[in-house]
C-alpha cells in the first residue's frame, strides 16, 4: 500500500489562480493524496471556486476557513495540524505542479532515506514572457547543514517525512508576513541528516500582477512592514543557527555574517522610522558596538563586502549611515 501524501495549499485572494492550481493537484499521478485547503478569511470567491473544483474530483480533500485573516505562516501550521499523510508538501494557491511532482520527490525520499526531498523550478510569467528556469546545482544527496548557505531552498518545491517537522517542532512562525519561509527552510536544513534533490523542473512559480509579493509590498509602510519582520526571521534564524548547528562553518557564518547583518538591519529600521533616539541607543549599546567591530574582518570582507563597509560607516560615520537610510523605500 501506498504512502498518504498531503498537499496542504494556504490561500488568501486567489480566486484567479485557484482552479488552475488545484487541478495541477488532483491530476498527479500519485494515488493516495489528501488535499488541504486552508482559506484566509477570503474576501472573493477562491472559497466557492476550490470547492467546486475539489467537490468534482475523486481527491480525499479538507477545505478549512480561518475565521480571520491570519497570514500565511498560521495557514500552513494549522494545514500540517490537519493532515493525515505521512509526507506532506506546502503548495502555495497561484502555482502550478508537474503531474508526477509528489511521486519524483517522494521516489527520491525513499531511495536517499531523507528528511526531505525538493526539486528546481520554472519562473512562470502570464503574458508572453518566457519560463525561467531556475536549477540549484546541488548533489543528489546532502547533509542539510552543507547547502545552507549555498541556496536557497524554496519551501514549495519541498515534499518533507511529517515526523520529522512534527517532532522538531518545525513550524512557521506565526504573524511574520516576510522571511518565515526562509526562516523555516534553514531551520529544517540544519537539523536534516540528508536532503535529495531531483534535478528536473516539477513545480513552476506562476508570476503575475495580483501575486501576494506584489500586493503586500506597493507603499512604503507595507514594505517597511516587511522589512521589519524579515529581520526579525533573520534574528531568529541566526540565534537558532548558533544553538543547534553542528558544523562550526555554519556557527561561524550565522555569528560573523548573520548576527552583525541583522544588527545593521535594525540601525536601518530606526533611520527609516525617523527615530534618531533608538537609532543612537543601539548605536551605544557596547554589545552592539562589538558585533560591529567583530564585521570589521577579512573574512567579513571577501564574504559579504557589503556588511564590512555598513559597519565601518554605522561605527565611524554613524549620522551618515541614518541619513542615507532615512529615505528607505
Amino acid at each position: 500500500m501506498r504512502q498518504m501524501i498531503t498537499v496542504i495549499i494556504p490561500a488568501y485572494n486567489s480566486a484567479s489562480r485557484i482552479k488552475f492550481t488545484l487541478e495541477s493537484v488532483i491530476n498527479q499521478d500519485w494515488p493516495e493524496l489528501e488535499i488541504i485547503l486552508v482559506d484566509d478569511a477570503s474576501s472573493d470567491d477562491t472559497l466557492k471556486i476550490a470547492d467546486e473544483v475539489l467537490s468534482r474530483s475523486n481527491r480525499k480533500f479538507l477545505i478549512h476557513k480561518n475565521i480571520n485573516n491570519m497570514g500565511v505562516s498560521f495557514s500552513r501550521n494549522t494545514g500540517l495540524k490537519l493532515s493525515h499523510g505521512e509526507y506532506v508538501s506546502f503548495i502555495d494557491s497561484d502555482d502550478l505542479i508537474s503531474k508526477n511532482f509528489i511521486s519524483r520527490l517522494y521516489a527520491s525520499i525513499v531511495k536517499n532515506h531523507s528528511q526531505f526531498s525538493f526539486c528546481s523550478i520554472s519562473r512562470r510569467f502570464t503574458g508572453d514572457k518566457p519560463d525561467i528556469r531556475e536549477s540549484f546545482n546541488l548533489p543528489e544527496i546532502s547533509r542539510g547543514e552543507d547547502i545552507i548557505f549555498k541556496k536557497t531552498i524554496p519551501v514549495f518545491a519541498c515534499l518533507y517525512d511529517k515526523n520529522f517537522l512534527v517532532n522538531n517542532n518545525l513550524y512557521f512562525h506565526e504573524g511574520c508576513t516576510a522571511g518565515e519561509d526562509v526562516e523555516f527552510q534553514i531551520k529544517a536544513l540544519c537539523l536534516a541528516e540528508k536532503v535529495s534533490f531531483v534535478d528536473k523542473y516539477l513545480y513552476f512559480y506562476v508570476q503575475h500582477e495580483n501575486m501576494g509579493s506584489i500586493r503586500d509590498n506597493n507603499t512604503r509602510e507595507k514594505k517597511l512592514t516587511r522589512y521589519e519582520h524579515n529581520t526579525e526571521a533573520q534574528i531568529r534564524t541566526a540565534d537558532f543557527l548558533m544553538t543547534n548547528a553542528k558544523i562550526e562553518r555554519v556557527i561561524f557564518s550565522a555569528q560573523k555574517i548573520l548576527r552583525p547583518q541583522n544588527l545593521i538591519r535594525q540601525f536601518t529600521i530606526y533611520a527609516a522610522k525617523h527615530d534618531l533616539t533608538g537609532y543612537n541607543s543601539l548605536r551605544q549599546d557596547k554589545g552592539n558596538v562589538k558585533i560591529l567591530r567583530e564585521a570589521l574582518s577579512f573574512y567579513v570582507l571577501r564574504m559579504k563586502p557589503e556588511i564590512f563597509f555598513k559597519a565601518l560607516t554605522i561605527l565611524f560615520l554613524p549620522k551618515v549611515y541614518y541619513r542615507m537610510r532615512e529615505s528607505l523605500q
